[in-house]
């Protein structure tokens, strides 16, 4: 069973969200950060599978994408900033529909990056990033991605975003349109190696606060997110645990996975359940101590 909600964030933004309710619930939700221009329906495979796993799943459009997209996108000043207040919002709604639930955090590309930038995500029992990378060029490898980069980073984000108020990404058939301060930003965290520690410096405490058990997906035929890019992020997630699978096609019985992959039906077999192994795994070992 699912129910489309409305989350309202501290800043009364309105945000559309998803519940898939799980089957026989066990103790654990799951909220799924989605990539940079992705719709929350991209993850509607892997959410009903949690669900009949036992998890409380929630995703959700970041402001300014899908379902959470003004009529004039244009008009919209959000950047990435508000999208850690959109995960916020979610997190609040999550401690109060559940208040006795463990949180696990799925973050995609961009959904792993901003937990870092959340005020709540520190209440967490776990991340699971996938294909989580920092957006730097040099970090991207061979000369033809490095000259895409460059010319994405540098020409096409700040002159159409100019032209069109907002990057009309749709219409280069690439992923959903950005709004204006959401591109420029992401454009600018590509141009410096820094990340977003110059732009944000608090950020850094935020990273740092963060010591929860995570794991770390990435993939060798993953242009969006090279092994060196991966690393780069996991750097400034100084006091997380962090267990990293850098996994080949092969290893996952695979001829591509690339950079959205692992969240298609095919990989329930594989990928999706010793991902709750994992979980299951590393909780087991949580009680062991405790004890």
């Amino acid at each position: 069973m699912k129910e489309v909600l409305n989350v309202v964030a501290r800043d009364g933004v309105h945000l559309s969200a998803t519940w898939y309710a799980a089957k026989n619930p066990h103790e654990k939700v799951a909220l799924i950060n989605s990539a940079t221009g992705v719709r929350q329906q991209y993850y509607s495979d892997f959410a009903k599978w949690l669900a009949s796993e036992g998890f409380q799943v929630y995703t959700f459009d970041y402001r300014g994408i899908g379902n959470s997209r003004p009529e004039d996108l244009s008009d919209a000043l959000y950047d990435m900033h508000d999208w850690s207040v959109d995960i916020d919002a979610m997190i609040s709604h999550i401690n109060k529909a559940h208040p006795l639930s463990q949180l696990i955090i799925v973050g995609h590309s961009i959904g792993g990056q901003l937990i870092g930038m959340s005020n709540l995500s520190r209440q967490a029992e776990a991340f699971i990033m996938i294909g989580s990378q920092t957006p730097y060029w040099k970090n991207y490898t061979g000369w033809r991605m490095k000259l895409k980069l460059l010319w994405f980073w540098y020409m096409a984000i700040p002159v159409l975003t100019k032209l069109f108020g907002y990057f009309p990404a749709s219409r280069l058939r690439m992923f959903e349109d950005l709004p204006a301060e959401v591109a420029k930003q992401w454009s600018r965290w590509g141009r410096n190696k820094n990340y977003i520690f110059d732009e944000l410096p608090a950020g850094q405490k935020s990273f740092e606060a963060l010591h929860q058990r995570t794991l770390m997906i990435s993939f060798s035929d993953d242009t969006l997110a090279p092994l060196d890019a991966v690393h780069d992020l996991q750097h400034f997630y100084k006091n997380l645990k962090v267990e990293h699978w850098h996994l080949t096609p092969e290893d996952v019985l695979k001829k591509k996975v690339g950079h959205f992959g692992f969240f298609r039906k095919h990989m329930e077999a594989v990928l999706w359940r010793e991902a709750i192994r994992w979980i299951e795994k590393d909780n087991a070992t949580e009680k062991r101590r405790a004890a």
